[in-house]
């Protein structure tokens, strides 16, 4: 292998590397640095292991607000705690964000620091420092925070909770994959990279398995170890410019976001090979996978992008995906690299500038995202010809069964949740206001006019019921006139157009009255399974989901000034109430049946030989002014 020309600064640093070294050396080591009066930096979770470990030393003070990211306030209190105890060595024991206190001390002081990790960090081996100012990281280095020593004991990381192993090791693992296209990469860090991902990979299978195994906890440290040495020596890469924007402006958790976001990074600059090898290791040590679990919400997702490019050089469209995938916990697929992966975003970059010169705005981006989400799909899940042969089988099936009286794509559309989402981003609950649920497949225009207390089941069978409400806007008045379309199933769990003859039965429309009131009679609801003998059918029994829908009753209000109302009122206590089909249920809509006997007195005065049902249902409109 020939070797290119490279520089590389070695930084001047003493480490003492042993089970039982910060016991047995830690006195020896202060002493060495000729220092009378320590300041400990220690965090509450390290303050009992720091007390313990400095009972006998020449300890001047404790400092103790040590916080991730170190905000640039609790930095300036650490340092006028240094002058004031007339410190001559900073002595950090604890995690990365103990150590990076430590650091911006020495920044302005100049004061040595001797540090004792008790986790995987590997900033201890870097001379870069991290200061947080109003949710804005800035890093630099400066060989003044480099500290003079580093005393690595695996048996001070015995006690690290399985979680902050898992993603302490996978940061100092980051610490290696991101030398590797760092400014300042070169053969030397390269190799210390490959030596501690070895050592890093071995290691964190086995305390993941055993916490107390010091044989694996001395791997994952050495490894920590090198992967810092490698760090400090190549630079920091695009990894970490994403992760230094992400935690100082929203305020994540250091090691978890290194975790996360890791194996996106992997998947833009790296091999198939080695993003197949980091996915299995994922799967092994259950590692963390999403940002929206560390408290990053999804509305930061497009100005963290914006932030990431202002500090790392990748395109805009690239920052955004990389972070909504981290975000939602999308791991990529160790789909192909180098020209093959060119290959295939030609051919979605060819599609998308067919739609550059597209008139209409919204056409153009409705269609632009369908291109890259649908593209980047066939390559997620590495899409085979026959299965997309078979995909086109089935639409094409789906479209055949389709027709006046069997609409196969909106039920594709409902048991794949695409009509529930669509209503969920177009028309969120509005404070007061009536939830809006799935249209269905089985509206049909025209539905014969029913007076107030009229019958809309006609010829449907089933037990009778009465229904009635008021129906109001949003300051509570009453809307009259307000035009109401009811339909539903039979008791056999059949729409009047699943017949195949004429019958107009189970639906009908009714208007409100200058009260805003309706009432009629129609069928107590039941539930019955949306057609499955077509190709959505097929779908359900492969994902070994049924077809069942809870027992509703659907509602369709239209009225002027107000926005449609489109949803339905489901029984309580119906059997299919958490497993609808079509993800339709909404906990406001669920109402009471109330079963009652032939001879009670009903609203109309009906002869009724058996018994019947009653239930109310009160509507609220939103106003065309709100938004649906």
């Amino acid at each position: 292998m020939s070797i290119v020309p490279f520089e590389r600064q070695t930084n001047g640093q003493r480490v003492v590397f042993g089970a039982g070294a910060a016991r047995s050396r830690l006195g020896a080591e202060i002493e060495r640095l000729g220092s009378k009066r320590v300041l400990v930096v220690a965090g509450p979770a390290s303050r009992p292991l720091a007390e313990e470990l400095t009972a006998r030393l020449p300890v001047a003070g404790f400092v103790a607000d040590v916080r991730m990211h170190v905000p640039i306030e609790a930095a300036g209190r650490a340092r006028d705690q240094a002058v004031s105890a007339g410190a001559d060595l900073l002595l950090s024991i604890g995690g990365g964000s103990t150590t990076g206190t430590a650091k911006a001390v020495a920044l302005t002081s100049g004061l040595p620091i001797l540090a004792v990790p008790t986790t995987y960090a590997g900033s201890e081996v870097t001379p870069v420092w991290g200061l947080t100012e109003a949710g804005r990281k800035t890093t630099g280095t400066d060989p003044l925070v480099l500290p003079r020593t580093v005393i690595y004991d695996p048996e001070l990381t015995l006690g690290l909770p399985d979680e902050l192993t898992v993603a302490s090791g996978l940061n100092a693992l980051a610490h290696c994959i991101d030398s590797q296209w760092a400014p300042r990469a070169n053969p030397v860090d390269t190799a210390l990279a490959h030596e501690g991902a070895r050592a890093l990979m071995t290691g964190l299978p086995l305390v993941h398995a055993d916490g107390k195994d010091l044989a694996g906890r001395t791997q994952v440290l050495y490894g920590a170890y090198l992967a810092g040495l490698s760090f400090a020596g190549a630079g920091s890469g695009l990894h970490h410019k994403i992760c230094h924007v992400l935690g100082g402006a929203y305020n994540l958790p250091h090691a978890q976001t290194h975790a996360v976001v890791l194996p996106h990074v992997l998947a833009l600059k790296g091999t198939a090979d080695a993003l197949t090898e980091l996915l299995a290791l994922y799967d092994a040590i259950g590692a963390p996978r999403a940002l929206r679990d560390l408290g990053m919400p999804e509305s930061a997702v497009g100005e963290a992008a914006r932030l990431v490019v202002e500090a790392a050089p990748i395109p805009l469209a690239a920052a955004e995906q990389l972070i909504h995938d981290a975000w939602s916990g999308r791991l990529p697929s160790a789909g192909p690299s180098g020209e093959a992966a060119r290959r295939e975003q030609y051919v979605t970059d060819q599609v998308l500038r067919s739609f550059a010169d597209a008139p209409e705005p919204r056409f153009k981006q409705v269609m632009e995202a369908l291109v890259r989400h649908s593209h980047a799909f066939v390559r997620d899940v590495r899409l085979t010809e026959a299965e997309w042969q078979a995909a086109i089988g089935f639409l094409t099936r789906a479209g055949h069964i389709t027709d006046d009286r069997r609409q196969e794509f909106i039920l594709l559309s409902d048991v794949l949740g695409l009509s529930m989402l669509t209503i969920a981003v177009n028309q969120p609950p509005e404070p007061g206001a009536t939830e809006a649920t799935v249209f269905g497949p089985f509206f049909v225009a025209g539905a014969p006019a029913v007076p107030y207390g009229g019958d809309v089941a006609q010829e449907a069978n089933g037990q009778p019921c009465w229904v009635d409400g008021v129906v109001r806007g949003g300051d509570g008045r009453p809307v009259a006139g307000a035009r109401i379309d009811v339909w539903e199933a039979d008791e056999d769990g059949r729409y009047d157009v699943q017949y195949g003859d004429d019958r107009t039965a189970g639906r009908g429309h009714l208007l409100t009255d200058e009260w805003g009131r309706y009432g009629f009679w129609c069928v107590t609801p039941t539930p019955y399974p949306i057609p499955h003998d077509g190709p959505v059918g097929d779908l359900l029994t492969a994902a070994g989901r049924g077809p069942m829908r809870a027992a509703h009753l659907h509602f369709m209000v239209t009225a002027a000034g107000f926005h449609r109302l489109v949803t339905h009122i489901f029984v309580r206590g119906d059997t299919y109430q958490d497993s609808d089909a079509v993800f339709g249920v909404k906990e406001s809509l669920v109402v009471d049946f109330t079963e009652q006997e032939p001879d009670t007195p009903n609203p109309t005065g009906r002869e009724l030989d058996g018994t019947w049902t009653r239930t109310q249902f009160d509507i609220v409109l939103i106003d065309l002014g709100e938004p649906a």
